[in-house]
């Protein structure tokens, strides 16, 4: 099942995408299975079916490293050593959570995969069954740390503190406060390609759902290129200002473009997320602020059609751990189904990280978003143990 491109007929806010027609033969719709498509962007990724059936026709040492069992001790080690320091989780980094010399050059390695060519990568090996929620949060953050030197708060600028995510559905409280936020990621619907703030984001499966819930990756340079050809209007429309609602209570709105072409390389910066720029169901965009233009709304959904043409399937299991490049790739998800009496229930964490070595400049026009997300005293960070809702200022 692919993120569905078709309007929800329960969703007025415009989150969930419309189709656009790009010529007589050139719509792609809820129809299309990005499994199955033609296109040789549109590759299943299953660490299951490379290491355990050997069934996948994927190259296992591109896109995935299985931990060796010794690895995994020495990740354990690790775990052990931090546990032992008796430091809050704020105090994990490379000399609280160390590692063997290989070890941190294959870590360093992975850095370099995302922020060049390759974009993406699979840590496999573990199994957060054996782990404790504490152990799997450190596990997390202690690889992590030798990936990404910076941790974001992605809801800083709303005062939220958290660096780290729970992405699970949360039914809603019957004791909830109406105004509590309860978005997409904290939901089984699809999520539409979006990005987050932030230069890497990580994810770690600590379980899976019964159906779907698979996240997509599309390569931003590929499909803005390919939408300039099609469409150069709605190209330059997404060059333009949009107005989107602010995470920062202090103020009612944000303006700026949502793309980033950068002129020293092929580089093409995408950042744009859906809940701000057209809201959700469950907080719509606010009557404030202008509406969306009908050109704007093309061109957000065309950016989900044509990246789900050319998406890389990932089908995420229980102890993989996902690094891509959140400013070079747009990501979204399947809807899921749980089955938490069989123990089927979708459970990621997420960070967001950045390396101050290989790290790209900055866009002006986000700078202050990336000093709100990443300079901050590590002091400060939060690190909610127990699943718990995005806030807005979070969520995506």
């Amino acid at each position: 099942m692919a993120p569905i491109a078709l309007t929800d007929l329960h969703d007025p806010s415009g989150y969930t995408p419309e189709t656009v027609q790009f010529g007589k033969s050139s719509a792609y719709t809820k129809e299309r299975d990005l499994s199955k498509a033609s296109n040789t962007g549109n590759q299943v990724l299953n660490s299951r079916t490379v290491f355990e059936d050997g069934s996948s026709e994927c190259s296992p040492n591109l896109y995935f490293w299985n931990l060796s069992s010794e690895e995994v001790g020495t990740i354990e080690e690790s775990v052990w050593y931090f546990q032992s320091l008796d430091l809050p989780l704020n105090a994990i980094n490379t000399e609280t959570f160390p590692l063997t010399a290989a070890l941190r050059s294959k870590l360093r390695s992975v850095t370099a995969r995302i922020y060049g060519e390759q974009q993406f990568l699979i840590i496999c090996g573990l199994n957060p069954f054996q782990y404790g929620e504490v152990e799997n949060v450190i596990v997390h953050a202690g690889i992590a740390s030798h990936i990404g030197d910076r941790r974001g708060m992605a809801g800083r600028e709303g005062g939220d503190n958290a660096v780290l995510h729970h992405i699970t559905a949360i039914p809603p409280s019957t004791n909830a406060n109406i105004k509590q936020y309860h978005g997409p990621p904290n939901e089984s619907r699809d999520i539409p390609f979006h990005r987050d703030n932030g230069d890497i984001v990580s994810l770690y499966a600590l379980s899976r759902s019964q159906s779907g819930g698979s996240l997509y990756l599309a390569d931003s340079a590929a499909v803005y290129k390919e939408l300039a050809a099609l469409k150069p209007e709605l190209a330059d429309a997404l060059r333009g200002d949009w107005t989107m609602v602010s995470p920062s209570p202090s103020k009612a709105f944000d303006t700026r473009p949502l793309v980033f072409p950068q002129s020293e390389s092929s580089r093409v910066l995408i950042n744009c997320s859906r809940a701000r720029i057209t809201g959700t169901p469950s907080a719509p965009r606010p009557s404030s602020l202008p509406p969306l233009t009908k050109t704007q709304r093309q061109a957000l959904d065309a950016l989900h059609m044509l990246a789900m043409k050319r998406a890389t399937e990932i089908q995420i299991q229980p102890g993989d751990m996902v690094f891509f490049n959140n400013l070079g790739m747009m990501h979204a998800r399947d809807a899921f189904v749980d089955n938490e009496e069989a123990g089927r229930k979708r459970h990621l964490l997420r960070l967001i990280l950045r390396d101050e070595e290989r790290a790209y400049e900055t866009p002006k026009e986000l700078r202050e978003t990336w000093k709100a997300l990443y300079e901050h005293c590590v002091e400060e960070e939060v690190f909610p143990v127990k699943e718990e809702l995005f806030s807005f200022a979070t969520s995506h």
